[in-house]
């Protein structure tokens, strides 16, 4: 007899929160993710374990961990409330900014291509 055992890695959307970007500094709607793993029976999910939960910006696309309380609380009501407090930063996609558009600009730029802001 034999038995087929193993880990499987899941991903789950939560939802979305409309929050301050750490990276970005903007307003923007935040995908609330969660990574977890499974132990699987006959490829039968049975016990999830390790959750993480993380954020995505949808403006500059940077990543953020969420602690892991806020996320199981938005997990089960999607109406709560995060703060940037509650996000650490992970990967910063958003580089430097125009300080009047928030356009994405090059370091050695002296005008914002965007709105022609001197930098």
């Amino acid at each position: 007899m034999f038995f087929i055992i193993g880990i499987t890695p899941k991903h789950k959307h939560i939802g979305k929160s409309n929050v301050v970007c750490p990276a970005c500094g903007r307003r923007a709607d935040l995908q609330i993710s969660k990574e977890y793993s499974v132990f699987t029976l006959f490829f039968i999910p049975l016990i999830p374990f390790g959750a993480s939960y993380y954020a995505h910006c949808a403006g500059c696309g940077s990543v953020m961990s969420l602690s892991k309380d806020k996320g199981k609380a938005f997990e089960g009501n999607p109406g709560v409330v995060i703060y940037d407090g509650d996000l650490q930063l992970i990967q910063n996609n958003s580089g430097p900014a125009c300080p009047s558009c928030g356009a994405k600009i090059i370091v050695s730029q002296n005008f914002c291509y965007n709105c022609g802001n001197k930098l």
